[in-house]
């Protein structure tokens, strides 16, 4: 008997190396930023509004566009990206106020999480630092243009898009209704 638990512990010892070498290969996947992040398809279909010197631009991302922005398709976890573009042509400082747009809305960092690998170390932080480089600033000076990701719960068909600006002494509302790539828009 002492040759077949020394048979086991010898198999069991392998199994186990092999099971972390293979988690290991894995974590440390070659994960990187994906090469175009520009946003120029997003704003061929984008739809556009214009309010009291500020100007909203906003499309709902696809799969595809996941895929091409984030090397992963985040709307596979239930989230659904909006590019938005905010022109600010106000003296103020704007600031989004996300919880108007979606009240249970994705921080970067938790929709990094889902592409994030076991182990995955460093990889991991570069997967969270180019969500963080993507997403939509709080901040829009006077005189500028910001443009970025929102990380929203998805709705289907079409995106009812509510955007709170907010300035000194002023409140800036936006409502779109945006169509959802990949899904029957003419129902």
């Amino acid at each position: 008997t002492g040759e077949a638990v020394l048979e086991y512990s010898r198999f069991y010892t392998e199994n186990l190396a092999e099971l972390f070498a293979t988690l290991t290969v894995s974590a440390c996947a070659t994960w990187q930023a994906p090469p175009d992040t520009s946003d120029t398809s997003l704003r061929a279909r984008a739809v556009t509004q214009s309010k009291a010197g500020v100007q909203l631009s906003a499309a709902v991302l696809g799969p595809q566009d996941s895929l091409r922005l984030f090397g992963t398709d985040v709307t596979a976890s239930d989230v659904q990206p909006v590019w938005i573009e905010v022109r600010n042509d106000t003296n103020h400082i704007l600031w989004l106020l996300r919880s108007g747009t979606d009240p249970d809305y994705f921080s970067p960092l938790e929709v990094a999480w889902s592409a994030h690998t076991l182990l995955g170390g460093k990889t991991n932080e570069r997967i969270d630092e180019h969500f963080g480089r993507l997403a939509f600033p709080h901040l829009i000076p006077a005189r500028a243009a910001r443009s970025g990701i929102l990380f929203t719960n998805p709705q289907p068909v079409h995106k009812l898009l509510n955007v709170d600006l907010l300035g000194h002494r002023m409140m800036v509302p936006f409502t779109l209704l945006l169509p959802v790539p990949g899904e029957a828009s003419d129902l």
